[in-house]
């Protein structure tokens, strides 16, 4: 959305005021007054739409995903446990796009490990999940996806469906998205060190899941 420069004269106590809303909201003034302006005149601005996305994310995830601090008004990242020996924390990072692309966005999963076994097992989840989903689903995009698996870190592009559909319906999507993924993962682990028994299980709850979803990113 293309911004420019205006200059304004406001009553020093509404400043005041906005400046309170713009604290409590993390925003800059501009942005705060911007955001009630595009309110007043019911006009849905860019950070509108991620403000929306992402709460529909949040009221749409299970009890085991924990919010981290927005690193930046497009992106949200949670974390998650891994049950393995020392206990990993599983890092979730969600990119959204702005609309009138294919691509929805971006997700993108790391771990803080220098443990070469535990980045040998992660390397080998990547790669079952890369190739389920091309089983299952790679034929009901419009969009390839693209990933990128590297050192105990996984990004994938998340697909606009072909079918128009709201920001409500996104942010689900993409939280479903991830409630599929992390509870493969977990099945995965949890029959390790048989490497194909835990494929096994990765594929039984992807199937299980996959089933279950709504819109296919």
């Amino acid at each position: 959305m293309d911004k420019s420069i205006y200059s304004l004269v406001l009553s020093d106590k509404v400043v005041e005021a906005v400046d309170d809303l713009a604290n409590a909201a993390g925003l800059s003034r501009s942005a705060m007054i911007n955001r009630i302006l595009a309110e007043r005149v019911a006009y849905t601005t860019p950070e509108m739409r991620l403000g929306e996305i992402f709460s529909a994310m949040q009221r749409a995830m299970n009890d085991g995903f924990y919010y981290l601090e927005q690193p930046s008004a497009g992106t949200l990242s949670c974390r998650t446990a891994l049950k393995y020996r020392y206990k990993p924390t599983v890092r979730y990072s969600v990119e959204i796009f702005s609309r009138g692309g294919r691509k929805a966005g971006e997700l993108r999963v790391s771990f803080r490990t220098q443990n070469e076994q535990l980045i040998s097992d992660l390397m080998g989840f990547f790669r079952c999940w890369a190739a389920l989903e091309q089983r299952y689903i790679a034929s009901k995009l419009s969009q390839d996806i693209i990933y990128t698996i590297d050192s105990g870190k996984f990004t994938r592009t998340l697909n606009m469906p072909e079918r128009d559909i709201g920001d409500e319906q996104l942010g689900r999507a993409v939280a479903d998205y991830m409630a599929m993924f992390d509870a493969a993962m977990k099945q995965y682990f949890s029959y390790l060190p048989d490497a194909d028994t835990a494929a096994r299980a990765a594929e039984q709850s992807y199937a299980a899941s996959v089933v279950k979803q709504k819109v296919i990113i």
